[in-house]
């Protein structure tokens, strides 16, 4: 890499990703962390840095990462899409397109959290989000980040 100097990205973390157009995303979430990387970190400390920061260590763990990437520079229109980041290799198409395109300053990326559950046997698959609970029976007890836990009104 050209330059080893620490870069900010934005991480989205309570919202979701919304289609503007076929070749348009965007991020809906007011509610952003700012973490400082340099071109060789690693996707596992990256994780980490996120939970770290949000004081969730222990309590969640990042499902999905997913990278606001550019796919047209054109003038001052950049065209998005959206690439999801699984490892160190990925995190490196970040690198990459970050010195390609000056266009765009600062990576936006979007993470959903779940909880961590100590027994194996009973990983939550609950990530309803509140967009996503239609029953009127159904109120809720709690909500987190991506996860809402709901008891059904006997």
């Amino acid at each position: 890499m050209a330059s080893e100097e620490n870069f900010v990205v934005l991480v989205h973390y309570r919202g979701s990703i919304k289609r503007k157009t076929q070749s348009d995303v965007k991020f809906t979430d007011k509610d952003l962390l700012s973490i400082f990387m340099r071109p060789t970190t690693r996707y596992d400390d990256f994780v980490n840095s996120i939970l770290q920061k949000l004081g969730l260590q222990g309590m969640k763990r990042v499902q999905k990462l997913f990278y606001r990437i550019s796919i047209s520079v054109l003038r001052e229109d950049v065209k998005y899409d959206c690439f999801t980041v699984r490892s160190d290799e990925d995190l490196q198409v970040l690198f990459y397109c970050r010195q390609q395109f000056f266009e765009v300053r600062t990576p936006e990326l979007l993470t959903k959290l779940v909880d961590v559950v100590s027994n194996s046997k009973n990983l939550n698959q609950n990530t309803h989000t509140i967009d996503t609970i239609t029953d009127s029976n159904l109120r809720p007890i709690v909500a987190s980040l991506s996860i809402l836990i709901c008891h059904r009104d006997l």
